[in-house]
């Protein structure tokens, strides 16, 4: 669907709701959710998908492109190991945002990483000009588009073979009502490229969902092993990593909650632990007005994390952290995601418990939780926990996230901070639970971070 088709559209279901807040949202859904979800619209869309395998005379040059985001190039590395199940000798391209590309640099299913995207909410013109050039003259066998926002026509030519993941939205859909299904985005990801590829080749290597990932720097390694020894976190038990930032106003958890979630913390938590706060990016300043936000005599607790900090060593010091706490954003993929050192020099302990805090977003695509069924786990060798809040509007046209355009925001509505707390402060206290088993054959043993020994 075209941009501004788009806008209308959710701003229409965006006052529907704001009008009858539980009304309108099970009218959206019951009459959305069918039509989305048909099984003929499915096969119809497959049916399209083969025949574009079937002009594809070869597979050995192509290009995987995300959604602009930086969690969106975070979760669709797994397609890249789709394409590698199929045709471990190919070139494979991908464009991601400019921001994540020093995270993703040095994926081992990925031949060229290539930082072509800008940081906008939605494709800029010359974000989709650039794609458009990239599609038209690298000379590929076949384009794999995850991105919702740009239509195939505008960027490829009539006889180049482009298949879009939007294609597999009846899918998702179906799968909201089966809890026997994983309908985390980076799974269906994953599932979606084999099932395209399986209709013309071979796979060459078994079904093994790879988990996401990070791939970082010595330099990043360096700089949060810096950061972290500033902080005194070396050696601390317990270690609350929370980021309160957020892209988008209808995943933002209020700031009395996220207060109210910071003080409780702080006030249950051992006398040895630390919490490390997010300063915010999207809302510049959050991090310090929750930190004047605490009880004075708590704050010895609280640290700051630089503004300055460059994303990557953002991530390397998430590995210091025991639990990780984040609304659906970009960071919270990062948290989620097993890090790697591009060198081979360093170990992580890849130990965070990661807690989603989810309002308008369907938690089940881009949430993680290891006891849910139906719910995709954090790629760490601890818990993960995704929280629903209670909202009377929430219906399926609110994953679209960057068109609602409702004036009252209803996503965090009767919050349970204590009960949220209340689990932080348990995990911290007892026995770490085991999380999912390594999903990568590399070294993983238990360890700080430290720099590269000179």
């Amino acid at each position: 669907m075209k941009l501004e088709a788009q806008r209308v559209a959710f701003a229409a279901t965006s006052q529907l709701t704001e009008i009858a807040p539980v009304w309108g949202a099970r009218l959206l859904d019951s009459m959305l959710r069918p039509a989305l979800g048909s099984r003929a619209l499915g096969a119809l869309l497959a049916r399209r998908n083969r025949a574009t395998l079937r002009r594809t005379r070869r597979f050995q040059r192509f290009l995987v492109v995300p959604d602009i985001h930086i969690g969106d190039a975070v979760m669709t590395q797994s397609a890249l190991a789709a394409v590698r199940d199929f045709c471990p000798d190919a070139a494979v391209d991908y464009p991601v945002n400019r921001t994540v590309a020093p995270i993703i640099e040095g994926h081992p299913d990925a031949s060229r990483v290539l930082p072509i995207f800008s940081g906008a909410g939605v494709p800029t013109s010359a974000d989709v000009e650039t794609l458009r050039d990239l599609i038209r003259g690298g000379d590929y066998d076949l384009v794999l588009s995850f991105g919702p926002f740009v239509e195939p026509e505008e960027l490829a030519g009539r006889r180049q073979p482009f298949v879009s993941f939007m294609t597999h939205a009846p899918t998702l859909v179906r799968n909201e009502n089966d809890r026997t299904h994983i309908n985390h985005f980076s799974f269906q990801y994953y599932q979606f490229v084999r099932g395209v590829l399986s209709t013309a080749a071979r796979p060459k290597r078994g079904d093994a969902y790879p988990g996401t990932r990070a791939t970082l720097s010595d330099d990043a390694i360096g700089r949060a092993s810096q950061v972290a020894r500033g902080m005194g976190l070396v050696g601390r038990a317990g270690v609350v990593m929370i980021n309160p930032d957020s892209a988008c106003r209808f995943n933002l958890l209020p700031f009395e909650n996220q207060a109210g979630l910071l003080e409780r913390i702080a006030a249950g938590v051992g006398e040895d632990s630390v919490i490390l706060l997010g300063a915010g990016h999207s809302l510049p300043g959050i991090g310090a007005h929750l930190f004047e936000s605490v009880p004075e005599p708590l704050r010895a607790r609280l640290r700051m994390i630089p503004p300055d900090l460059p994303l990557d060593a953002f991530v390397a010091l998430i590995d210091y952290a025991d639990v990780f706490i984040s609304g659906d954003t970009g960071p919270l993929h990062l948290a989620a995601a097993r890090r790697y050192a591009r060198s081979g020099e360093h170990r992580f302990r890849n130990r965070t418990a990661v807690l989603s805090l989810f309002g308008a977003t369907v938690p089940r695509m881009s949430g993680y939780d290891s006891a849910q069924p139906g719910y995709l786990a954090a790629n760490q060798d601890a818990p993960s926990w995704c929280y629903l809040a209670p909202s009377p509007c929430r219906n399926i046209t609110c994953l679209n996230k960057y068109f609602k355009t409702c004036r009252t925001v209803r996503c965090f509505e009767g919050v349970d901070v204590a009960g949220l707390a209340d689990l932080v402060i348990s995990h911290l206290g007892g026995p770490s639970t085991p999380g999912p088993a390594p999903l990568f054959p590399l070294d993983r043993a238990p360890g700080p971070l430290e720099p590269n020994p000179a």
